[in-house]
């Protein structure tokens, strides 16, 4: 082969690898989230689902919190991003309590009223409110008035170490979103996710760790408490195929 034809079948070659590299970082891409927590503590019985149709009427998703309810859930923020659904634009009154050492939970701060959008509402722990303490557990709680009832719905979650985190840098939301799913913080991934979104929608990525959430749920309990806990799936399933 002479010196001129090597160097042409050279750059050939050398330009067929940059295209199958750019192709195959094309297709292997950060994927979709998959929320499956380790650790699934099952939370107290100061959370249970309820079986309350939450104010919803002519098939509407009643109020749903978007965090693990059947088991505590975890977050690495002394403020984390609360996040729940509403099928009416009313407002909620937030309370926020912490778990002493008999595990019973005591407020923290003042009730707050909250006004609400129609579909994915979002909620960063309010100023006025003390950051939390690593290694405590804690209860947030939404509730709203209906004509004939006041329906209430609870959640709990501890702050874990953030210094046992890896201090990455990342380059996409997908990447973020895996991530902290993959680490089970539930409340960052979430987060994370519904920074590209906006008009109360979950997006695609948030919609697959809903989907994964009502996955991760755990049947525990009497018939009626799995009966709630079975219900609220579905609530969950049908909000994330609405996204």
């Amino acid at each position: 082969m002479s010196h001129q034809n090597f160097v042409f079948w050279r750059n050939q070659h050398r330009l067929t690898s940059l295209v199958v590299g750019a192709i195959f970082l094309m297709t292997t891409g950060p994927a979709f989230a998959q929320f499956k927590p380790r650790d699934r503590k099952p939370a107290s019985g100061h959370s249970r689902a309820g079986g309350s149709r939450g104010c919803s009427s002519n098939g509407d998703i009643p109020l749903t919190q978007l965090a693990p309810q059947t088991f505590i859930g975890k977050t690495a923020s002394t403020r984390p991003i609360l996040a729940w659904y509403m099928s009416s634009s009313q407002n909620v009154r937030f309370r926020l309590a912490e778990f002493d050492s008999s595990n019973n939970p005591k407020q923290i701060g003042k009730v707050k009223e909250i006004p609400t959008i129609v579909g994915i509402n979002k909620l960063e722990l309010p100023h006025d409110y003390p950051e939390l303490t690593v290694g405590k557990t804690y209860l947030w709680q939404i509730a709203i008035d209906c004509e004939n009832d006041t329906i209430v719905r609870r959640a709990e979650f501890t702050v874990t170490n953030p210094q046992s985190l890896a201090k990455n840098q990342f380059t996409s939301i997908p990447e973020s979103v895996n991530y902290y799913a993959e680490n089970d913080l539930w409340y960052e991934a979430l987060a994370e996710a519904l920074k590209g979104t906006d008009n109360g929608k979950l997006g695609q990525t948030g919609a697959t760790l809903v989907k994964n959430l009502a996955e991760s749920e755990i049947l525990i309990g009497k018939d009626v408490e799995q009966k709630n806990t079975q219900q609220r799936i579905e609530y969950l399933q049908k909000i994330a195929s609405d996204r």
